[in-house]
């Protein structure tokens, strides 16, 4: 092809005027109609057919330039759907003029995502298996948009127009001549254009071709969009799922490697956050060292701080993959994503970046530079209101991030950490305001203004914040800022029930030395006194809230009360627990403090039941629901609904309780509350149990078991023992039975725990009654009455002194047994317990007869039948067989 003839025909292009015709970014684009549009097209054919050079380059080679690919591991789904879209190409043809501006567009799809997500190597895969489809060629060009300088348009467009054997020196210089030149060339062809590595779109733009019959396939960081260009939606390429990562490991490591040393592998898996060119660059390195175990790797990657000096192989790494697209970014997002990434780990919203940048505008140009730069990605229906935005981090990016936080000028560290800091205070103490509100004073409307509107409840969002309040609290000290400090502990204090604190952790937490506002003493207090009796130590939270049984009568002094009510409720001592509760409410509805109302109603519903009035204790945790459900917190009506259910579970109505649970179950599944997701399994194992379901109860249990052993909660998994015991011994499986106690009592004594070994015991005296041996029974159902009685819990004594008044019957020891049947039908006659009044009942009854009593135990029998319906449904219970419970 001669440069004579480009030039006469591009000269004559760029003398048109308004209306004239031009070719631009792959589409005929017409200045005035349908009419211009299709002399462009005859004008083409004219041009081809003046050049005799053409027929030269149509005879040459087709150009075949895609680079060796690496095999694609995992799911295909994403390379079959390319390759269906690739193949699906006409057949061109100079002869027959398209009807339409779309017809004559080539194909063109980008495939984007994270920085060594695996693009390119899908991208290579999908176009080796449909080059058969594109007879004229593929050309593949290396746009080096992950590199520092990206390869300009005009150098790719040399290389094109050289791959389809244009000579040096025939190739304008301007991008656009080169342009238009490789339009031509490509109208009449099927030919596939790889574009790896793109970095932006007016970096692809020239590059695309004309023809109907071409493709082009683009990789990028970037979903880029071409706008005069009809094109395919974007492939998004997302991280491998935890099995197909491991099939990537597998595949360069060695499957009989991994299979040897599964678990070092799967950490391996979790290190490298499933990314495959991090598994890539571990598998390779360790094929290649074929001494070395994937233990010792697993050792390399587990200090986070480290693990990127690891992630290399050869001449790659993963540091080199991430950093020109952080040098990319602004210096201010820049600065604010590294100060981010370098706090413990967690969710990133607008807020986030809005309170470091100047102007929230900044703050949320920001975030979305992050993610065109595929640095972050956004989540859906998270984050704040109709304008707020969450976004994802994956974890080796935010690890490469915090490393060039080290690398920023200290003093501009510390004026972003005091900007966070305070950030973090404003924000705790703007939802604490919503429990406590003499706190709404404290806090300028304007610094929380994209936190006013946001869908989270306060609960949510301060139990995602948990590990950065801490570092805001540590920073504050560090930096001189004490009174801040102190006001992010006073409120993160308000949400002791939301969070978990490590052990011992409350005293650094919530100490604010220097500190003189009663206010934030008093809210800092009662924080640590709340978390010595999480710690089970009642001792010292009373110790902490000493007091004056007249003066705390207004809100905040009544939180105290309540605290107080708690800490004897742990000690066991019911009564007095029962009494402190009363007034705490009393005081909390008075003072109009709704939230920690609801608090206390909840277990003074609990102490009412254990004190035998299982009625009020309905009404009181009705009252708490209703006011959870004012409120909008999830988490307290999922905890309230836990409890309520419980509550009628003590006064027979399973089957009312049975849905509660199991909406609050998937409630705390939904927030990821593992705890309390494992006390509503166990609590519903109760009511299957209630039910007649024991299997569904064992399935409830073991998953309780199951939430709770790793979390090395011991009390619950002791808990869920003792459970088991009557489950299984009412399906005959007594040695199981016995062996659940004996365990659940042992673990019971190593936690100091008394009453849940007296209930325990309890159930120990009656597997002994169960099996028959009325001797063995006396001595552990003794211990559960005094434990009981000591501990002022009403209702579980009643229990104990209804089994051991069978044992003395069994024993014939009539009038022991008659005192202990009398004792226990008071409390379940001063409350709703009709069903266990009725099963006390047949008890008596039986006890009558064989007294030889037979016409006092008929006419008790009329009585109570009249009186309590329940009886009749009874009819031939014996407490010595029958379960506790159960009908």
């Amino acid at each position: 092809m001669s440069a004579a003839w480009w030039r006469r025909g591009s000269g004559r292009d760029r003398k048109q005027g308004q209306g004239g015709l031009r070719a631009e970014r792959g589409s005929i684009v017409a200045g005035g109609d349908v009419a211009n549009a299709v002399a462009m097209q005859v004008e083409q054919m004219v041009v081809q057919a003046q050049v005799p050079a053409q027929k030269t380059v149509s005879q040459a080679l087709p150009p075949r330039q895609l680079p060796t690919r690496e095999a694609l591991v995992g799911d295909a789904t994403a390379l079959d759907s390319l390759c269906v879209y690739l193949r699906d190409v006409p057949a061109p043809s100079n002869r027959t003029l398209p009807s339409s501006g779309t017809e004559s567009q080539s194909k063109l799809v980008v495939v984007h995502g994270q920085p060594g997500v695996g693009k390119s190597t899908l991208a290579l895969n999908a176009a080796h298996k449909v080059k058969d489809a594109y007879p004229d060629g593929q050309i593949y060009v290396d746009l080096h948009g992950g590199k520092e300088t990206p390869r300009s348009s005009a150098d790719a467009l040399g290389h094109m127009l050289s791959s389809l054997h244009v000579a040096r020196e025939d190739m304008p210089d301007s991008v656009d001549d080169r342009a238009a030149m490789f339009r031509s060339l490509t109208v009449g062809q099927r030919l596939l254009v790889l574009l790896d590595s793109a970095h932006s779109t007016d970096q692809i733009e020239p590059l695309l071709p004309t023809g109907a019959g071409c493709s082009v396939l683009i990789t990028s960081r970037r979903a880029l969009s071409v706008n005069s260009i009809t094109q395919r939606d974007p492939v998004p390429v997302h991280l491998p799922d935890d099995r197909n990562a491991l099939a990537v490991l597998s595949h360069y490591a060695g499957q009989e490697r991994i299979a040897a040393e599964m678990e070092a592998a799967i950490d391996i898996i979790r290190f490298c956050g499933n990314l495959p060119l991090a598994l890539r660059l571990v598998g390779c390195k360790l094929k290649q060292r074929s001494g070395s175990s994937l233990g010792r790797m697993r050792v390399l990657l587990e200090d986070e701080r480290s693990r990127l000096d690891h992630l290399k192989f050869d001449t790659r790494s993963l540091t080199a993959c991430f950093i020109f697209s952080f040098q990319g970014l602004t210096p201010t997002t820049r600065s604010s994503f590294a100060m981010l990434a370098s706090l413990p780990a967690g969710r990133l919203t607008d807020w986030h970046f809005v309170r470091l940048e100047a102007t929230r505008g900044a703050g949320l140009v920001a975030g979305d530079e992050l993610v065109e730069a595929a640095m972050m990605e956004t989540q859906d229906g998270e984050g704040g209101g109709d304008s707020e935005s969450s976004y994802r981090v994956h974890d080796l990016i935010r690890v490469f991030a915090a490393r060039q936080y080290e690398e920023l000028p200290p003093e501009e560290g510390k004026a972003l950490e005091e900007r966070l800091v305070r950030a973090y205070r404003d924000a705790v103490v703007h939802w604490a305001a919503q429990r406590a509100p003499e706190l709404r004073a404290e806090v300028d409307p304007e610094y929380v203004a994209g936190l006013r509107d946001s869908p989270m409840t306060a609960a949510e969002w301060v139990a995602g914040e948990q590990d950065r309040l801490c570092w805001a609290i540590d920073r504050a000290r560090n930096l001189g800022l004490i009174t801040v400090a102190a006001e992010i502990g006073e409120g993160l204090s308000y949400f002791l029930d939301d969070i978990t604190l490590a052990p011992n952790s409350a005293d650094w937490i919530f100490n604010a030395p220097g500190e003189t506002r009663s206010r934030v003493l008093a809210g800092l207090r009662r924080a640590r006194a709340r978390a010595a009796l999480a710690e089970g130590n009642p001792d010292r939270a009373l110790s902490l809230l000493v007091l004056d049984s007249d003066d705390a009568v207004d809100g905040p002094g009544a939180r105290d009360v309540m605290v107080v009510a708690r800490a004897h409720s742990v000690k066991g001592d019911y009564r007095t627990a029962l009494d402190r509760m009363t007034v705490a409410v009393d005081r909390l509805r008075t003072a109009g403090d709704s939230w920690h109302t609801l608090g206390s109603l909840e277990l003074l519903g609990e102490l009412q039941r254990w004190r035998g009035k299982p009625e009020l204790g309905e009404q009181s945790q009705r009252e708490a629901l209703r006011i959870a459900e004012q409120v909008g917190d999830l988490r307290a009506q999922a905890r309230l609904r836990r409890t309520l259910a419980e509550t009628l579970g003590y006064l027979r109505r399973p089957s009312e309780a049975a849905p509660l649970l199991e909406s609050a179950r998937d409630d705390f599944r939904l927030l990821g509350d593992r705890r309390w997701e494992g006390a509503t399994e166990y609590a519903l194992g109760k009511i299957y149990r209630l039910l007649g379901e024991r299997q569904k109860a064992l399935d409830c249990y073991s998953r309780a078991e199951g939430i709770f052993g790793p979390m090395g909660e011991r009390l619950w998994v002791s808990r869920v023992n003792n459970a088991r015991i009557r489950v299984l011994a009412g399906m005959g499986q007594l040695d199981d039975a016995v062996a659940t106690a004996r365990e659940a009592i042992a673990l019971f004594e190593q936690l100091g725990n008394e009453m849940w070994v007296a209930h325990t015991q309890r159930d120990v005296g009656w597997l002994h009654l169960r099996a028959g041996r009325p001797q063995d029974a006396e001595a552990p159902l003794t211990r559960a009455v005094d434990v009981c009685a000591a501990a002022g819990d009403a209702y579980a004594g009643a229990m104990a002194r209804h089994l051991r008044g069978v044992a003395y019957r069994e024993l014939g020891q009539y009038p022991e047994a008659r005192a202990d049947f009398d004792a226990a039908l008071e409390i379940y006659r001063s409350g709703s317990y009709e069903w266990n009044e009725a099963a006390v009942a047949h008890d008596v009854i039986r006890t009558l007869r064989a007294e030889g009593r037979t016409e006092e135990a008929d006419i008790m029998e009329r009585d109570i039948s009249v009186a309590n319906p329940i009886f009749d449904r009874m009819h031939g219970r014996d407490g010595a067989v029958a379960v506790p419970d159960e009908d």
